[in-house]
């Protein structure tokens, strides 16, 4: 703080209180402005400007995602088919059927699927690739059919027994076995083959050389068009071969030929595998 001389406190006693402060304040405003202009500083001094208030950014929407709408897994095909199946691991023989059956005539071989097997005899048609039977699905390799019955009002409607050799449709997948591949074959019969609302039963799962067989006893609704034909013995064998999709034999044979069941045996039994 600053301090003042004797002889100048001996000067300012005679004066009242209130005039000495007063004075005293006028010498200090008097030496600040004196000494800022002494250094040149004669701005003036103003009071600082408040500062601006500067906008709260508002927070940028956040787009939340819709969830998406859970699309429902479709249900396997073969869950819409009526089906009573044999456990995979469970060992059910084929039953034994009277009747002799058909006699054997010679050997087919499929060289796309690498099977051979019996050729039966009449009242079968011989056995011819596909492409040269009266039913053409471009699926077979090579097909021995019989014709059944024929119905309808004109009787311009066939039954047919068949003997059908060709390839699964795909690998099989990881896991998958010969059980899974002679089944999927009887699956796809039963929807696409037989008339809607045909019942199956599996009445044998049992192995095979190289291989896995299948029976399924299909039971068919009536038919307004006078099919006599109610049952139909249907048989899956699916085989090794080495090739990278197994081999299928399908064996069908309706109720109105019960006595030829025993063929199905007889194939199974002449089934063999050619080198790759």
């Amino acid at each position: 703080m600053l301090r003042t001389s004797d002889r100048m406190r001996g000067l300012m006693a005679a004066f009242p209180m209130w005039v000495r402060l007063l004075g005293g304040a006028l010498l200090i405003a008097e030496l600040i402005v004196g000494l800022r202009l002494a250094t040149g500083d004669a701005r003036p001094i103003t009071a600082a400007p408040p500062a601006r208030a500067l906008p709260t950014p508002s927070a940028a929407p956040i787009d939340t995602p819709t969830p998406a709408s859970a699309v429902p897994t479709p249900s396997p095909s073969s869950a819409d088919l009526a089906v009573t199946r044999i456990p995979e691991g469970t060992v059910a023989t084929l039953p034994r059927h009277p009747g002799r059956g058909s006699k054997v005539i010679g050997r087919v071989t499929d060289p796309k699927t690498g099977l051979s097997f019996a050729e039966l005899g009449a009242p079968w048609r011989r056995s011819r690739p596909i492409g040269d039977g009266p039913v053409k699905d471009g699926r077979y390799n090579l097909r021995q059919t019989l014709r059944t019955e024929s119905y309808g009002p004109d009787e311009d409607r066939d039954w047919w027994a068949d003997i059908d050799s060709q390839h699964l449709w795909s690998e099989l997948d990881a896991g998958d076995s010969l059980y899974d591949a002679a089944r999927a074959l009887l699956d796809d019969k039963q929807r696409s083959a037989f008339p809607a609302g045909t019942t199956g039963e599996d009445i044998a799962s049992q192995p095979v050389r190289r291989g896995w067989l299948l029976a399924r006893m299909m039971r068919m609704p009536p038919s307004p068009d006078g099919r006599e034909a109610s049952r139909e013995l249907s048989v899956s064998i699916a085989v090794d071969t080495g090739r990278p999709r197994p081999a299928v034999l399908w064996i069908t044979i309706p109720d109105t030929h019960e006595h030829l069941w025993p063929d199905v045996r007889t194939l199974m039994k002449s089934l063999k595998v050619m080198p790759v």
